[in-house]
């Protein structure tokens, strides 16, 4: 197998068609038709289902894809690498995250990292809590900000922090005038909240249920930044994590604690007994500075403890696409 299989692949699986990938890569149909029968013919399993003149991801090619796009993007990565390292420009910074740290914390933090001798280049991808961990185990990654679970094997956790949840509303909402939103004043309203079902049917739901309180339609968006948006457009209030919350100003939204402690944990990740960089080392500490100035009700916790929290509150589980 090669990249340039991979890369066959991923334009039939983008394009939907065998025709329009061969024009997107300059090569001829039959050629590409080849490649794909050859790759699966390699992998054992079939990765299109045609359909007329369009092809159609199997069940394994949806699956497959995921892991060629990472695949292609590490080999592209060390490439990159290479002609750094013969430039004489160093090593790139290799940041992984979940999307609500790597959209509402770093951003910030980076900006702050003025006095700091930053690398030619600086790579942020982001992806759910499980790939934050493989990338960073792996060695593709040289720091992880993730959310829980933290405690992976092959890792160390270097810092853990946490803050409760919080209330998302639309400036008119009389809820905004409020300085904390009592969970019963969510009776009977249309509620937006995150996907994953963890973060609000076992903790927010079983609040409510205590209390006897029975909200409207729940929308579930599959990161925190979607529940924002809802709570722009559409005037729905919104339970999401105090990360997104607070890193992620939106005109006319509104955030407010509930009268409900749900902690959100989060951490930083790096791979066992592998002493960091100064400017990784750097990183950390503004993002840990930005978060403490910023989110009502941070706390910085012993990293020990990682494994004994509660792994139930991922933000960013959007089905394999961060958060």
């Amino acid at each position: 197998m090669e990249t340039r299989d991979l890369q066959t692949f991923l334009a039939v699986a983008a394009s939907g068609s065998i025709t329009k990938a061969a024009d997107l890569l300059g090569r001829s149909q039959p050629s590409v038709t080849r490649t794909i029968q050859d790759l699966e013919t390699e992998l054992g399993f079939e990765l299109l289902h045609r359909i007329g003149r369009r092809v159609q991801l199997s069940e394994e090619g949806v699956a497959f894809e995921e892991e060629a796009r990472r695949l292609l993007m590490s080999f592209s990565e060390l490439a990159a690498r290479a002609k750094t390292i013969a430039a004489g420009k160093g090593r790139i910074l290799q940041i992984v995250a979940t999307s609500a740290i790597g959209t509402g914390l770093i951003p910030r933090a980076m900006a702050e990292l003025k006095d700091v001798q930053l690398p030619h280049e600086t790579h942020l991808g982001q992806f759910i809590p499980s790939v934050v961990a493989q990338e960073v185990r792996g060695g593709r990654a040289e720091l992880g900000f993730s959310s829980m679970p933290l405690d992976t094997p092959g890792l160390d956790v270097l810092r853990l922090y946490s803050a409760p949840d919080v209330a998302a509303l639309h400036e008119d909402d009389p809820l905004a005038k409020l300085d904390i939103v009592p969970l019963t004043e969510l009776a009977g309203r249309r509620v937006a909240t995150l996907l994953n079902p963890l973060r609000f049917q076992l903790h927010i739901a079983r609040a409510l249920a205590a209390r006897g309180i029975e909200t409207g339609p729940v929308i579930r968006t599959n990161t925190a930044y979607g529940a924002l948006q809802i709570v722009r457009q559409a005037g729905i209030p919104a339970i999401i994590d105090p990360v997104t919350a607070y890193g992620i100003s939106q005109p006319g939204v509104i955030i407010r604690p509930i009268d409900e402690t749900v902690p959100f944990y989060w951490g930083v990740l790096a791979a066992s007994k592998k002493p960091l960089r100064p400017v990784a080392q750097a990183l950390i500490e503004a993002v840990e500075a930005v978060a403490e100035r910023s989110i009502i009700g941070f706390a910085k916790l012993d990293p020990s403890v990682a494994g004994q929290l509660v792994t139930s509150n991922p933000v960013d589980s959007n089905n394999g696409k961060d958060t």
